[in-house]
C-alpha cells in the first residue's frame, strides 16, 4: 500500500511541476500581447501587387489610418492577425530566459499619393517595422538622409524569380548585403513541417546578421539575430525566435 501511495504522490508532484513551469513560461508575456483584437467586419481580402520602391512621401503625405480591410500577399495583413512566438533571448551570445511574444499589425498608414497602406508592428522578427507587403516582396519607409521631412520607400526583402537572389540592403545604421533563397528543403519546427520555404538574409559584416525563414502566404517560421559588441568584430547570438500559434482571417 506505501509503495502505491508514493507513487501517487511522485506523480502529483510531477504534475505540480510541469504546471509551474507552464505558467511561468506563460507570465514571461507583456501582458499588452494577448490583449483583445478590434473587432473588425467581414471584408475579403484584397491581392496587394503595387511596386513602390523608389517612391518617396512627405511626412504630410504619410497619415494614420484605420483600415478594416484584409490584405493578401506575401503576407495575410489584419488587425485580426497575430502570430505567437518562443523567443529564446541571449545576451550577447549568452542564454537568458526563455518568452512568449505575440506579432500583430494594428496600427496602420496610408500614403495619400497613392493610397498604399502601411502596417506597424508591434515587435520584431526580421520584417521591417513599417511595411507594405505585395505578392512577392516587402517594402519599408525610410526617413531620406538629412532631409528628415521626407520618406522614401525601399524594398526590403524580395522572392526571387528563380532559385536565389542576392542584392544591397541596409539596416537603419549600416549598409548590407541580401540574400533570398527558395529552400529546397522543408524547414522543421516544433510547431510543425514547412515546405516551399524562403531564406531571407540580411549581412552587414562586422556589425550584424539577420536570418529569416519565411512561409509565403503564412509569416515567420524563424528569425535568429546576431550583433556585435563594442570593441569585437565578432558576431554574438542575441535572439532565436520561433512560431508556435497563428490565428490568420
Amino acid at each position: 500500500m506505501s509503495i502505491h501511495l508514493d507513487n501517487g504522490l511522485l506523480t502529483l508532484s510531477k504534475l505540480l511541476l510541469s504546471l509551474l513551469i507552464g505558467s511561468s513560461l506563460f507570465t514571461a508575456c507583456r501582458k499588452d500581447n494577448f490583449a483583445p483584437v478590434p473587432e473588425q467586419s467581414n471584408v475579403p481580402c484584397l491581392l496587394q501587387t503595387a511596386n513602390p520602391a523608389g517612391r518617396s512621401y512627405t511626412t504630410e503625405a504619410v497619415v494614420e489610418f484605420e483600415c478594416t480591410e484584409k490584405h493578401c500577399g506575401i503576407l495575410p495583413l489584419s488587425t485580426k492577425n497575430y502570430w505567437v512566438y518562443e523567443d529564446s533571448v541571449y545576451d550577447n551570445g549568452f542564454f537568458v530566459k526563455v518568452q512568449l511574444d505575440t506579432l500583430r499589425y494594428t496600427s496602420t498608414k496610408k500614403s495619400m499619393t497613392d493610397g498604399l497602406i502601411w502596417w506597424e508592428s508591434n515587435l520584431s522578427v526580421g520584417l521591417p517595422e513599417i511595411l507594405y507587403a505585395n505578392d512577392s516582396a516587402f517594402f519599408t519607409l525610410g526617413d531620406r538622409l538629412f532631409t528628415p521631412d521626407v520618406k522614401d520607400a525601399k524594398r526590403d526583402y524580395t522572392i526571387p524569380a528563380g532559385d536565389s537572389l542576392k542584392y544591397l540592403t541596409s539596416f537603419e545604421d549600416a549598409a548590407a548585403n541580401g540574400k533570398s533563397v527558395k529552400l529546397k528543403t522543408p524547414v522543421v519546427t516544433s510547431f510543425g513541417t514547412f515546405y516551399d520555404c524562403v531564406y531571407f538574409e540580411k549581412n552587414a559584416r562586422f556589425f550584424r546578421k539577420d536570418q529569416v525563414f519565411f512561409k509565403p502566404g503564412l509569416g515567420v517560421i524563424k528569425y535568429i539575430y546576431e550583433k556585435t559588441v563594442p570593441g569585437s568584430p565578432v558576431l554574438k547570438l542575441q535572439q532565436v525566435s520561433t512560431l508556435i500559434a497563428v490565428h490568420i482571417e
